[in-house]
């Protein structure tokens, strides 16, 4: 925290404008020494944009014209006196000019250490932190709206909610311990017993919104499964509008999963093409269909392929049975051709909900995206506006912190003191803490921060 640190803040790659970010308390005295302007860096005031000229102190050579961004503590994004540097997008020239400031006395930034600084002088809580890299990770216009929400304080102030709940509870129990020993009255069992409730339902409806939440930032798992030779590589293709697998009429081409992004009108989908579930002697065919059976489990959703150029077999029933229970999206495809009105007519009988598709020509499509859509929204949440959990480490926590609320309910169930309660709440309110980053240790945050980009 007592260096200066310095990075490229942009992609690397020729543009119009590059950004060089430096923050830290020497700052503009390091600028000083390679930034020549009309006013001098160091008297600049903040939120300003001085024009000027970057050289190299060690011969005189001009580097760039560029403009500085002037950003004094505790007004800056990480709360230290800050600078942005605009020079040409030239990789040559940026990487020139970040050498120069470390050889002035700055260092690389590690990844994630502005944003960092930032959490650690106070300037955002934790949740807040890691929106902003899921801000920038975003791909779809709901992931990126549930991470300025969360960016916007939406999460934060529902689990500060959760927290002063827990710290109110607290001081209760503790005045009730204080003064066991009088006569006086205070609040009672019942009471702490329905604060307890109340804390866990709020916890509830948190957690509830998890899977929606990881879904936005991590991104739909939607496989497709189905008996070999179903047309899945054929759908993959065509959702995606692309050739991305292999596509044969020889039964066992695909031997493992084959993932691809996609954005559903908005929702982030991590497209899966499994291998064919069947019998068979090749030991690798007999690998990747282990695998897909894996991921059919871990799946958010699948869509079940069926053939209506053949009649429902053995080998569908077995891919039908390997899903029962879970979320499905079932589809007859290859409708298309000729001579299959028969099996057509028998599979939309057997499954009344199928939609009846074509890989090839496109029919059907947008009803497997809209069925994806509505599953999405089936969790009843609004990722523009709504808190949403966004991670399992936020999952985790908040889940910990209901446990506890849990066993001090369970000491309240078998009349023991106000001591052994207390001691289950402030377990609680460490918990929720833990997701707020009121006493997140070192290495946590270090494993937090190390997935953000370099500059961030």
């Amino acid at each position: 925290m007592n260096d200066t640190i310095t990075s490229i803040t942009t992609p690397i790659g020729e543009s119009s404008i590059g950004v060089i970010r430096i923050s830290g308390k020497d700052t503009f005295p390091i600028l000083s020494k390679c930034f020549k302007s009309k006013m001098p860096i160091n008297s600049a005031k903040g939120n300003t944009v001085i024009y000027g000229r970057i050289y190299n102190p060690q011969n005189g050579a001009l580097i760039d014209e560029v403009m500085v961004a002037v950003f004094r503590a505790p007004k800056s994004f990480t709360g230290e006196d800050t600078a942005e540097i605009s020079a040409h997008g030239n990789p040559f020239i940026l990487k020139e000019i970040t050498g120069t400031l470390i050889a002035a006395g700055a260092r690389i930034a590690k990844p994630g250490e502005f944003t960092q600084r930032a959490f650690l002088n106070g300037k955002i809580d934790l949740p807040r932190a890691e929106a902003i890299n899921d801000i920038i990770r975003a791909h779809t216009s709901y992931a990126r709206a549930s991470a300025l929400s969360r960016l916007e304080g939406v999460l934060s102030g529902a689990l500060e909610d959760i927290h002063s709940s827990i710290l109110d509870l607290i001081a209760r129990i503790e005045v009730a311990i204080d003064h066991s020993d009088t006569d006086n009255e205070f609040e009672g069992y019942e009471d702490f017993l329905f604060r307890l409730n109340g804390i866990i339902a709020k916890i509830d409806k948190l957690l509830s919104t998890a899977q929606a939440g990881k879904i936005l930032s991590s991104g739909l798992r939607l496989a497709i499964i189905g008996a070999p030779n179903t047309g899945k590589s054929s759908l993959m293709n065509t959702l995606l509008q692309e050739d991305r697998v292999i596509v044969s009429d020889m039964e066992g081409t695909t031997r493992d999963t084959v993932e691809n992004e996609l954005n559903i009108q908005g929702i982030p989908v991590r497209l899966i093409d499994t291998a064919g579930v069947r019998i068979t002697d090749d030991p690798v065919e007999n690998l990747g269909i282990k695998r897909t059976i894996d991921t059919i489990k871990s799946a958010d959703l699948r869509i079940v392929l069926l053939d209506a150029t053949r009649p429902f077999q053995d080998r569908d029933r077995q891919v039908l049975d390997t899903v029962a229970g879970l979320d499905n999206i079932i589809a007859v495809n290859k409708c298309d051709i000729s001579q299959t009105k028969d099996n057509i007519k028998d599979l939309t009988k057997r499954f009344p909900e199928a939609i009846k598709i074509s890989a090839m020509t496109g029919e059907g499509i947008g009803l497997i995206e809209k069925a994806t859509y509505d599953f999405y929204f089936s969790f009843g949440v609004n990722p523009e506006s709504d808190a949403l959990i966004a991670n399992i480490r936020q999952q985790n926590l908040l889940e910990t912190t209901k446990v506890s609320l849990e066993k001090a309910i369970d000491t309240i169930s078998q009349k023991m003191s106000e001591e052994f309660i207390a001691y289950e709440v402030r377990k609680a309110r460490n918990s929720i803490e833990e997701i707020l980053g009121k006493t997140t240790d070192d290495a946590v945050l270090d494993r937090i921060f190390s997935n953000f980009c370099i500059g961030k």
